[in-house]
């Protein structure tokens, strides 16, 4: 292994650990310095299979003080055809007082304008792909061809469709395919597909959840990862557990940190931030 450096910096906003190693570098910040180490994000740069840009959080799960959210846009019309509609994450990182989120399920317009610019923009009215629970209240069905990822009553994460009997109080839905289903790579490895990605895992213990954004589309900076190499790195991680979110444009990390304010942990491929119509965060417990 190469030399390590470990420093701390503490300022009046965070406390940082910025760890450098050969081939990429860390820095970790501390969102709920309350009780230390119970939600920590960090952002990891390689130079190793190709430029990346990496970000993480991890959310202790049994830490009554906070709480793993759906955060859903609302819905612009009732019992009409659209569950949601495309909200700027921002809106919906404050909406619902998050301390940090992600973007969540993939979506298609209820009625798309082939010739609209840009294809998707805020307020547009759209179709959830698969399940979406927030604070116990179904806001999207779940979908044969969607793999949920859900919490239980007793803070448990799940992968996979809940049982007949049984509401979650939080889900979401992975796109395209899951990563890691008791420790089994599922991706094919001969795909070569580069990504912007989103994706969440858990271990065996159950204690924690993370969630990875892998910035992509941006040559010399982070030029993104295939499924595989996902998979790759939420087991790196310790994951043995794992689904992929919508990526792409979508792709977001959104943190407040301790001053308030709100940022982008990740590098956006459209340098914009993408209107989405759910995201996955943790915030306070209103309970």
């Amino acid at each position: 292994m190469g030399k390590r450096k470990i420093r701390w910096i503490s300022g009046s906003t965070a406390t940082f650990l910025l760890v450098c190693c050969i081939g990429h570098s860390r820095e970790f910040l501390d969102l709920y310095p309350e009780q230390p180490e119970v939600l920590i994000c960090w952002t990891e740069n390689r130079t190793d299979p190709r430029p990346l840009q990496i970000c993480f959080l991890k959310i202790a799960l049994n830490v009554k003080e906070l709480e793993v959210i759906a955060l859903s846009g609302e819905d612009p019309d009732g019992p009409g055809p659209a569950e949601s509609q495309l909200t700027q994450p921002v809106d919906l990182f404050e909406k619902y007082h998050a301390l940090a989120a992600v973007n969540a399920n993939a979506f298609a317009g209820i009625t798309e304008d082939k010739s609209a610019y840009p294809r998707w923009f805020e307020g547009q009215p759209v179709d959830i792909h698969g399940l979406v629970v927030s604070r116990g209240k179904t806001i999207s069905p779940v979908e044969s061809e969607r793999t949920p990822f859900w919490i239980d009553t007793r803070r448990k994460p799940h992968i996979g469709a809940p049982a007949d009997d049984t509401l979650p109080v939080e889900a979401v839905s992975d796109w395209f395919s899951p990563l890691l289903i008791k420790s089994r790579i599922i991706p094919d490895s001969s795909d070569a597909a580069l990504h912007p990605r989103t994706a969440l895992g858990f271990d065996d213990s159950s204690a924690w959840l993370l969630l990875v954004v892998v910035d992509g589309r941006q040559p010399g900076f982070s030029e993104g990862v295939t499924l595989y190499e996902l998979a790759l790195i939420l087991q790196s991680e310790g994951c043995t557990q794992s689904v992929n979110l919508d990526g792409g444009g979508s792709s977001i990390l959104l943190i407040r940190e301790s001053n308030e304010e709100v940022r982008a942990l990740n590098s956006p491929s459209g340098k914009a931030h993408r209107p989405v119509p759910v995201m996955l965060g943790v915030r306070k417990s209103t309970d």
